[in-house]
């Protein structure tokens, strides 16, 4: 039994109707679980919404959460220092975690309960302090000297 033009186009189309449905059920079920990892999210300041980009940079050794925002006057940085509730353009809420946070999800599947760990960042300082200093002394000596007398 031949395939028939018609036969082929409704195939594909069926194909490209499943990878669509595919998507979109994907979307709905993952969009709740976004992680702060390079979403662009939202922010009113003095008025005016900016968006933002989250990323994770290495400052001195550490690794730090910043959000790089596109404001009016060009781009500015902000360094994550605690949790923050911010949305993306979507809508959906996400929480950025600051330095020293650690996330863990506990993800429920038929029959048991699985335990993901998160990203634990360490903060470490270390401060270094060179102190130079330059003494001034005279010192005066004064000698006497008695000669016996003959």
């Amino acid at each position: 039994m031949p395939w028939s033009i018609e036969r082929i186009a409704l195939a594909v189309a069926a194909l490209v109707w499943a990878a669509a449905l595919g998507v979109l059920a994907a979307r709905i079920l993952t969009g709740q679980y976004a992680e702060a990892r390079g979403p662009t999210v939202l922010r009113t300041h003095d008025g005016v919404t900016e968006t933002g980009v989250v990323e994770t940079v290495t400052i001195d050794g550490a690794a730090r959460r910043v959000i790089q925002w596109r404001t009016r006057v060009g781009t500015v940085t902000q360094t994550v220092d605690g949790p923050m509730r911010l949305r993306t353009i979507q809508g959906d809420p996400v929480v950025v975690t600051g330095p020293t946070s650690a996330v863990v999800r506990t993800v429920t599947a038929p029959g048991s309960t699985v335990i993901l760990p998160g990203e634990t960042v360490q903060n470490t300082v270390t401060e270094v302090s060179t102190v130079t200093e330059t003494v001034q002394s005279t010192v005066t000596e004064t000698v006497t000297v008695t000669a016996p007398t003959p």
